[in-house]
């Protein structure tokens, strides 16, 4: 009856096809000086909360993008990346150049890839050409991207006057193709920011639970760039599961159109994925701490990740043997929304989404028993509900459903759907209106919007499946 959505993946749509070659020179850009500002290389794999991330990084007058590689083994397929990455660069008019290239298909070790829909979703980027308020993103008519990626990243960490920051975005291949092209590159790099893994919490990989997508694809890749004795900041799911993308972000975003950059996030995010499933801010809060780490809580760990078969593979956790890294293990939603909001509008703070107290619903478990917080009622609309795991027990979770009774139903007619065991199939009566995940050590605020109505909130737990309808809320 009541399933609960297991999100595929630290990648946000689901959609995308194509392949990856190298060689060959970069497309040219307008020339004009260098820009000041932190130097970064951003490797990608050009999914939807990439296209965000990258829009955020070029608009950073703090930062100086100086090439963008893109993952073959990625979302996208490596030409087709390249390509919307230069789209993306020519639509928010960069005028700095900055050198496009794309690596191999194949990771360096196993064949795993993402879904072939979500890739075609991804090299089409998702659509955006059809209607960006002239933004202008239509197909790339320039030369076409052939850069190595492996070899753009060893010549522009090389000829860097300052050493760079490196923010990955998706898997680690070209970073360790780099790495072991040229070793020397090491002592050039100031630091790895990578979207990558999770490390107390589950991961959204949905065959090997714990794995996160970006290691999953390529943990040979990964765990190779960790023991690299380079800086490493890993922002996992840890810190991601505590900032979704909410109707009320959304609407922040939509009532101020004042940017390039604003105006494609507004378009993006009136997807109707971004209102139908659970998703985060996984890549734009990766981007946002490796410029300004207000946002995020970070602590030392020592980190392993499992590159052989099995359950483990793919699995970032951490182990008296493991190697050092700074990882994010909590994220302030209001000061990474700040932050970015800010820097997407131009350095013109924008108001943080707030909601009023009659609109905020909770639902906190400690492992074994759940209690609500909130008003039995609230008027119709846009809601906030935030899910509080405070479980003691590691790698527990549980998700929320919410549905609609109809025709006079009430919370006991659910308790004995939950008593029967007939829990896997949804009663004509039980409207699903919102699927809701936790994790462990997140207090995620999302955002729902429900009609006028009498609302069963019923919890699953992820360990063991045990469901418990836990109470009713009437919606005015």
């Amino acid at each position: 009856m009541f399933g609960v959505r297991r999100l595929a993946s630290g990648v946000l749509i689901g959609a995308l096809a194509g392949a990856a070659a190298c060689g060959g020179p970069a497309a040219p850009t307008a020339q004009v000086a260098p820009a000041r500002g932190m130097p970064v290389i951003v490797d990608t794999d050009m999914a939807s909360d990439d296209i965000m991330a990258l829009a955020y990084l070029l608009d950073d007058p703090a930062v100086s993008v100086r090439a963008i590689t893109v993952e073959g083994t990625g979302v996208a397929h490596g030409l087709p990346g390249a390509r919307n990455a230069l789209r993306l660069i020519r639509a928010l008019r960069i005028r700095q150049p900055i050198p496009v290239g794309y690596g191999p298909p194949s990771p360096l070790a196993g064949s795993r890839s993402f879904p072939l829909a979500w890739r075609a979703g991804a090299d089409a980027m998702y659509g955006l050409g059809l209607a960006m308020d002239g933004l202008g993103l239509p197909a790339w008519r320039g030369p076409q991207p052939a850069e190595s990626a492996v070899r753009l990243l060893v010549r522009t960490i090389t000829r860097s006057p300052r050493p760079v920051r490196l923010i990955t975005l998706g898997p680690l291949t070209d970073v360790a193709l780099a790495l072991r092209a040229d070793p020397g590159i090491a002592d050039k790099i100031a630091g790895i920011y990578a979207m990558a893994g999770a490390v107390r919490v589950p991961g959204n990989e949905p065959v090997h639970g714990l794995a996160e997508w970006n290691v999953y694809i390529d943990p040979t890749a990964a765990a190779r760039v960790l023991r690299s004795g380079i800086p490493m900041t890993f922002i996992p799911l840890d810190a991601s599961d505590n900032v979704p993308i909410t109707p009320f972000f959304r609407n922040v975003v939509q009532a101020h159109p004042r940017t390039r950059a604003l105006r494609l996030v507004a378009n993006m995010l009136r997807d109707p994925y971004y209102s139908q499933a659970p998703v985060y801010f996984w890549d734009p809060l990766a981007a946002v701490t490796a410029t300004d780490q207000r946002a995020v809580r970070l602590q030392p760990e020592r980190l392993v990740i499992g590159t052989a078969e099995g359950p483990g593979r793919g699995v970032t956790r951490v182990s008296p043997s493991g190697t050092t890294a700074r990882v994010a293990v909590w994220a302030s939603a209001p000061a990474f929304q700040r932050q970015f909001l800010t820097v997407l509008n131009g350095g013109r703070p924008l108001p943080v989404p707030t909601v009023p107290a009659a609109r905020r619903l909770a639902v906190s478990f400690d492992g074994s028993s759940y209690r609500y917080h909130g008003p039995r009622g609230a008027p119709a609309g846009p809601l906030q509900v935030r899910l509080a795991d405070r479980s003691p027990v590691a790698l527990d979770s549980f998700g929320l459903v919410i549905g609609k009774l109809l025709h006079g139903r009430t919370l006991a007619d659910v308790q004995a759907v939950i008593r029967r065991g007939t829990a896997t199939r949804v009663p004509a009566w039980f409207k699903v209106a919102a699927t809701i995940p936790a994790a462990p050590y997140a207090q995620p605020a999302w955002g729902v919007t429900l009609g006028p109505g009498r609302y069963a909130l019923v919890c699953q737990r992820v360990r063991d499946g045990a469901w418990y309808a836990l109470t009713t809320v009437i919606i005015r």
